[in-house]
């Protein structure tokens, strides 16, 4: 890495770190500076989490390499390790009902996304928890969003609950949707998402060539299929969410995934399938968005 990248990323994690500061407050601001870091030793070094020196070690192998080739590294690391199950969030244990930034062993897809991008956009395991309150909780106060023992509060208002939002922020990618194929609008819309305004690549437009390692794709469901309509009153219309690898050409889909495959994968879990494959035999989807992470 450049001297010139390592003072980009530092200044840019300074910059986070000054944004999450408390309002100042009469003994209170080292109070919040221990807080935080309390935060941070709970999502280090556990047996819900790889240890640090795993991660430093395994960040070591990647040096040089871009920030999608990382990104899609990451989740081929985690794919290969074999014992990464598929858990939701906000299930018991989950990493939104534990309080947690990192949950190494159990994720679902949301989480994988940011742990994966977390990790392939820092140099430490220490930053990419630093990172990740910066960008999960973009804009919170430590006050708020953090509990006395370390615990994070997903429902704190500064959270992008729904995937539209997150696709909006740009912090987790440029869309790139209009350079990967032959996109369409969505004419139904949601409650959240006027009709005929956001663009998509329906499956049969998809240029599945111009798709890059660790592209973040983000599957639109199809309205169609029963109960669809019903989940986009609640306001969503992005229903999954994966990592592109490249093998051999073909654009590979690293996931969690919540049901088997088979003939792709047995079991749940971290899985990997050609993109293609995925969107034709899961059929509950009528395309995808892609975004592309760029250096902050």
């Amino acid at each position: 890495m450049s001297a010139r990248s390592m003072v980009t990323r530092w200044g840019t994690l300074l910059m986070l770190l000054f944004m999450l500061a408390p309002p100042a407050r009469p003994h209170g601001d080292d109070e919040m500076v221990e807080r935080f870091n309390v935060m941070v030793r709970r999502n280090l070094d556990h047996d819900l989490v790889l240890s640090s020196a795993t991660i430093d070690s395994v960040m070591q192998t990647m040096a040089g390499k871009s920030l999608g080739e990382r990104t899609a590294a990451w989740a081929r690391y985690f794919l290969e390790r074999g014992d990464v199950q598929y858990l939701y969030g906000r299930a018991e244990g989950g990493y939104v009902s534990r309080g947690l930034l990192a949950l190494d062993y159990a994720t679902d897809c949301v989480l994988f996304m940011y742990r994966t991008t977390e990790l392939a956009r820092s140099t430490t395991a220490e930053e990419a928890i630093q990172f990740a309150f910066g960008t999960r909780f973009y804009g919170a106060s430590v006050e708020h969003a953090v509990k006395d023992d370390g615990r994070v509060d997903y429902d704190d208002p500064a959270v992008l609950q729904f995937a539209e939002d997150m696709l909006k922020s740009g912090v987790w990618g440029r869309d790139v949707t209009a350079e990967c194929g032959s996109t369409t609008l969505d004419a139904v819309g949601s409650s959240r998402v006027p009709a005929d305004t956001l663009s998509y690549l329906p499956t049969n437009n998809i240029a599945y060539e111009r798709l890059e390692p660790g592209d973040i794709v983000w599957f639109v469901g199809d309205e169609n299929r029963p109960g669809a309509l019903e989940e986009r009153v609640k306001g969503t219309l992005i229903h999954h969410l994966g990592i592109i690898a490249r093998e051999n050409g073909e654009a590979m889909l690293i996931h969690p995934a919540s049901i088997p495959m088979p003939g792709e994968y047995e079991q749940t879990g971290v899985a990997r399938v050609p993109l293609r494959t995925y969107l034709t035999r899961v059929g509950k989807f009528k395309g995808v968005l892609v975004t592309r992470l760029v250096e902050f």
